[in-house]
């Protein structure tokens, strides 16, 4: 059976669209958060528009459209949004900004304005620089010409053109013609925007989005939550940018969510935790209507839930961007050997985790102390058994499911635990990932248990977590990756592929001097060449520990390669189990 048509097309001076946005009547999130487009673009957008070309057709939703059911909280807008951009964000962001000279959040989180100059001689657009704003044959900034007096803008112009170079020559009425029909673009250009009925769920505007856009960025449910924050809790949203932001850099003052793993939180992460916790979901879907006002228990949807859901988020963000709670956090993370976030390959694993420690530290009352040893295992469990990698909302879901009613986090982590690590797990399963050419987790699983036990380097009285630290910064490595049977030796003598010498189990970190040093020699040769040339501390500790602390097989150097790698797995594996059993 056809269905309705669920869109309608419509036609939109740029004067009106502009207007809407200002008003509050059009949400235009993206003002408040990076704008990703470099000026080049905004160049090429405005020389489309004044060349009459089109500018692509851009998507918005309709909501609240047949009632005045949700008000926004703290919105400073005249009216509340009826329309949310769902796509073309970017060049009516690129728009609004230059038209009404409003700025905008860089990349780097830095405010700045988008300057686009233009030569009425020419009739051509740039990215507006020092020769240009120096030179009297361009309008150094066109936003001048939107927001001021045309005539009044046209005669200076003029004047200080004559007055600069009065040697050159020009037609006048050509100038202000000029000048005139870039003004004239906001009544003149009309965009196209098709506008999805307010009928219509999140998970279909997405679909319909991706079928019409499939060069663009795929929505997800984070982002009409962050449109709901906008509209509803900007504050809040601005905080969720705020903590990101700081995470990418020291604080020149005071304390920031900039950490010793240099761990830099994105929106979504940080959402995923507040949801986590605050609703004990996993599923933002879910979240998305529950701060819509869905009950969803009941089915209903009303004002009162509406409000009442938000505060529980505001409630639930204060913990998670709660910088005591956060740096207690991934204290942890740090102990636990992870002291650089390139070994955490799983964020859904980290963020997860960091919503399971709030939850116990604060909802269940649990101390820090407390938490310290089921958290770092639960983390370490997460990476390892890669929990999170598969289908992660619906594992999170179900997990989060069993403290709706109960409050026994401690026993129900451990048992999780116990019922996926046994035995078959270490000596047959963790081996077997061992058994790869490319990183993954359990190999950082394995780095972070040798600085765990506060490891020195191979052959060397360096530490491995000081030299993986992120703070560590210079412009030569001093410790490398070295293949323990270097690569050169089992290309040439023993006629191995890549995939062969670059396993996981022939790789160790040393001193860039000795890799240099050991060169291709064989194992066999440079195992006491290397030795001697050691301290003598350094000496006897490998001697007497190479098996136990670096999970070499006894008399490596005379082994079969690929014994040695079968052997070196099933070391390291068991390294990493007595390492678990430590945390």
């Amino acid at each position: 059976m056809k269905k309705e048509t669920v869109f309608n097309i419509t036609q939109y001076q740029l004067n009106h669209l502009i207007t809407n946005i200002d008003t509050g009547e059009i949400a235009l999130p993206d003002l408040q958060r990076p704008f990703v487009w470099d000026n080049s673009k905004v160049k090429e957008l405005f020389d489309s528009l004044y060349k009459g070309l089109p500018v692509g057709m851009l998507i918005l939703w309709k909501i609240n459209e047949s009632n005045n059911e949700f008000k926004p909280i703290g919105l400073d807008k005249k009216t509340t949004p009826s329309k949310l951009i769902i796509d073309g964000q970017q060049r009516l962001t690129a728009l609004y900004s230059v038209i009404t000279g409003s700025e905008i959040i860089d990349k780097n989180y830095k405010h700045k304005q988008i300057k686009i100059a233009y030569n009425p001689f020419d009739e051509i657009f740039e990215v507006q620089n020092v020769a240009i704003k120096n030179d009297p044959l361009w309008v150094s900034n066109i936003t001048e010409i939107f927001q001021g007096n045309i005539f009044s803008f046209v005669n200076e112009f003029i004047n200080n053109l004559k007055e600069k170079r009065p040697d050159f020559e020009f037609d006048e009425m050509k100038v202000q013609e000029n000048i005139s029909s870039l003004k004239t673009l906001e009544s003149s250009y009309q965009i196209s925007a098709i506008e999805l009925a307010s009928s219509l769920d999140p998970e279909e505007v997405s679909e319909i989005f991706v079928r019409i856009n499939s060069t663009g960025k795929a929505l997800n449910q984070s982002d009409f939550i962050f449109t709901l924050m906008s509209l509803y809790w900007p504050e809040g949203k601005d905080s969720f940018e705020n903590f990101s932001y700081e995470s990418k850099l020291p604080a020149e003052i005071g304390n920031t969510s900039f950490n010793v793993i240099n761990e830099e939180p994105t929106n979504e992460n940080l959402l995923r935790s507040t949801v986590s916790y605050s609703f004990l979901r996993g599923r933002l879907r879910y979240a998305y209507l529950i701060l819509k006002g869905r009950d969803l228990e009941n089915k209903t949807t009303t004002e009162d839930e509406r409000v009442k859901n938000f505060e529980i988020l505001k409630e639930g963000a204060k913990e998670v961007l709660s910088l005591v709670n956060w740096h207690d956090f991934i204290s942890i993370i740090q102990a636990s050997g992870f002291v650089n976030e390139n070994m955490i390959g799983s964020k859904n694993a980290l963020y997860q985790t960091y919503a399971l420690y709030l939850l116990g530290r604060v909802k269940y009352g649990l101390k820090h102390n407390e938490l310290k040893s089921i958290i770092a295992k639960w983390f370490v469990f997460s990476i390892l058994t890669r929990r999170y990698t598969s289908s992660p909302e619906s594992i999170i879901e179900q997990e989060l499911s069993n403290f709706r009613e109960n409050d026994n986090l401690l026993e129900y982590l451990e048992g999780i635990i116990a019922s996926e690590l046994t035995n078959d797990f270490w000596e047959v399963t963790l081996p077997q990932r061992l058994k790869s050419s490319r990183s993954n987790p359990a190999e950082f699983t394995y780095i972070a248990s040798k600085i765990f036990e506060d490891n020195n380097i191979l052959f060397s009285e360096i530490k491995l977590k000081d030299y993986l630290s992120p703070l560590i910064n210079s412009p030569k490595r001093q410790v490398e990756r070295h293949h323990i049977f270097p690569k050169n030796y089992l290309k040439s003598e023993l006629k191995l592929k890549q995939v062969d010498f670059n396993q996981i189990a022939n790789m160790i970190y040393i001193d860039y001097h000795v890799n240099i040093r050991i060169s291709d020699m064989p194992p066999y040769e440079y195992w006491d060449v290397v030795l001697d040339e050691c301290s003598d501390n350094t000496r006897e500790f490998v001697k007497e520990n190479y098996t136990e602390a670096y999970d070499l097989p006894v008399e490596f150097w005379k082994m079969d390669y690929f014994d040695f790698l079968d052997k070196r797995r099933k070391l390291m594996a068991e390294s990493i189990r007595k390492y678990f059993e430590k945390l």
